[in-house]
Order: C-alpha cells, then structure tokens, then sequence
C-alpha cells in the first residue's frame, strides 16, 4: 500500500506477483478510462483467500477497484466513501515504501518518480486494478517507463544479489537456485515481511507463474 503525498493516511493498493521488485519501485499504473476506482474505510473486514486480518487503522482508507472489491473481502464489511474514474488519480504521488533511491538529486528523471500513471494493461481480472511499476524488470514496466520517462533504478547487481544500498536487504539473492520453496521465495518473504512492519502490507496469495 502507497500512501498519498497530498492526502495523509489514505492508501492506493497496488499488487504485484513479484514482492521482490518493490525496492525498484518508481511509479503505479492504473486503467484511467475503462475502470471505476472507490475510495473505501474499513470496519474490521476479513480479506479472502487468507486467515489474516486486514490491519487497518479506522481513519485511514483505502483506494482500488470497486470491481475486485467482492473478490478481495470476504463480506461488504466496508463502506464506499466515492467512485471515481482511474483519470482523477493521474499525477498525484504517493510516499515510496523504499526510500534507497528517492531521494537522489543525481538520479535522472526523480521529478517523474513516485507518481500515478495511466496504462491500458492495467486490468480488473485480478489484482487490485493498481500495479507497481519498475521499469528495470519487465516489459511492460520498461514501457511505461520509456513513455513516460520514469526514473530508472536497477537495485539488483547482475549476479542477481540485492545491491549495498538497498540496506533492508543487501546481499540477499533475489531468485536462488534451490530445491527448497522457501529458498527460492526468501527474498518474496523479506520484502513481505518488511510491507507487515511498516504499515503497508495488504495481502498475500500463492501464484505461480507460468
């Protein structure tokens, strides 16, 4: 979850099949014409697909899809505040959830980082209608990226090892080679495990990617 810069406590939430890519994190993308976003408070919902609570404070709130909305609780145990098209969320920023790069003044093309953007592959099949972009890993990242002119960081060495300034995680590899799941998903863990203890983690579900 992205806390917006000009609205405190209020979250855009954003999925990903890859957590391990969050630290290269620049931009989020949504559907600006074809998909009708809400704003939403919570009031002690269960989320489906998991036993954990949705652990949020009561003042704070949330944006996503209002099509996923039944496929990501269990009940209508939220309230819609306001629906609106993906377009009104175009240009703002939000606050990164790993600061290793935002604040470079060096780094190429900073002033159109950490912002919203619009993008025909943003869908409402699954997810939450809001995807996390970073242009250093996958195409339609780098895409975006190129349009756009994002910021382009790479966190991750060539070796595959999690570079020395992204410090929550140096030197962890972010695929290794292992016949052990837990192995292979420790870096997925981590960076999971980091989203719980700073407030901005929303959900987890098993994908295998083909």
């Amino acid at each position: 979850m992205f806390e917006l810069v000009d609205q405190p406590k209020t979250f855009i939430v954003a999925w990903t099949t890859t957590p391990w890519t969050l630290p290269g994190n620049v931009a989020l993308a949504i559907n600006q014409d074809d998909v009708v976003y809400c704003k939403i408070k919570n009031k002690k919902s269960d989320i489906k697909n998991t036993d954990e609570k949705l652990k949020i404070d009561d003042d704070e709130v949330l944006i996503l899809a209002k099509a996923r909305l039944a496929d990501l609780f269990k009940g209508e145990n939220y309230e819609i505040i306001k629906e609106f098209k993906g377009a009104d969320l175009i240009g703002k920023k939000y606050l990164p959830v790993f600061d290793y790069y935002s604040k470079d003044e060096t780094l190429k093309n900073r002033d159109n980082g950490w912002k919203i953007y619009g993008a025909d592959f943003v869908t409402t099949e699954d997810g939450t209608g809001v995807v996390h972009i970073a242009p250093a890993f996958g195409e339609d990242d780098m895409n975006l990226g190129q349009k756009e002119n994002l910021p382009f960081i790479q966190p991750v060495a060539m070796n595959g090892i999690f570079k020395p300034e992204v410090t929550d995680f140096a030197g962890m590899a972010v695929k290794p080679k292992s016949e052990n799941e837990k192995t292979r998903l420790e870096a997925d863990i981590a960076v999971i495990r980091y989203l719980q203890e700073h407030g901005n983690y929303f959900n987890k579900e098993k994908i295998t990617h083909s």
